[in-house]
């Protein structure tokens, strides 16, 4: 795998237990894809089954949520990840195997994509903004615009592919919390946890995770939020 990549390509980041390959030239994962990682561990551990999880990451980028969630989540795992950009699901797969996380990557646009199977459990970390705010930059343009995928096809998607019960984990920016409940509840998928990251007590949210369940009934639940300690 390395060798596909010209040397200056490349740089390493360690963060926990893991050691994350990244290329210099694109966007490069930070707090909220850890933030969501966490936030999916704990809730997925916390659920009294015993079924295989069976997980699908929606734009995996580096790989780091899957190599993570590899790491912390309990019991029996069946992981595959979906990236669109070539260059980084190569990468996704280097991490993968340099990690030695037995994951599926498939580079691909997951809006032509047919699985034969139903996931229990669908995790991303989509793009963020919408195509008309602020400049798009070529270095971070489909990781942080929705060019590829917005939030309406993010929330129909995980609808199909997700078995029923099936739970859906995303990290949005705050300000997108209303658009964000309203789009997943249109398609079956009841929010049931809610958690806002701060980077201080008296700062206002950065940003929030969410999980949502198909066609359940349960009441929100707003977790206690996340303050970042320098």
């Amino acid at each position: 795998f390395v060798l596909m990549f010209q040397e200056y390509e490349l740089e390493e980041t360690k963060i926990f237990d893991v050691s994350i390959f990244q290329l210099k030239d694109k966007w490069k994962f930070s707090e909220d894809s850890i933030f969501l990682a966490k936030f999916a561990a704990e809730i997925e551990n916390k659920i009294d089954s015993e079924d295989k999880k069976k997980l699908l990451e929606i734009g995996s980028g580096c790989g780091i949520i899957t190599i993570l969630l590899s790491r912390w989540l309990k019991g029996e795992k069946f992981l595959v990840s979906v990236e669109i950009d070539k260059k980084m699901a190569l990468v996704s797969g280097l991490n993968y195997k340099n990690n030695n996380v037995e994951a599926h990557i498939i580079c691909g646009d997951i809006k032509q994509i047919n699985f034969k199977q139903k996931f229990n459990i669908v995790v991303s970390n989509p793009p963020y903004l919408p195509k008309g705010e602020g400049k798009i930059s070529k270095k971070s343009d489909i990781a942080k615009w929705e060019i590829h995928l917005d939030l309406k096809t993010l929330a129909k998607i995980s609808s199909n592919i997700l078995e029923k019960g099936g739970r859906v984990y995303v990290v949005y920016p705050s300000f997108r919390l209303g658009e964000v409940l309203s789009n997943f509840y249109k398609v079956g998928l009841k929010p049931v946890f809610l958690k806002f990251f701060h980077h201080s007590p008296l700062s206002k949210s950065d940003f929030f995770a969410l999980m949502c369940q198909k066609d359940v009934k349960h009441k929100t639940e707003v977790l206690p939020p996340f303050f970042k300690i320098e």
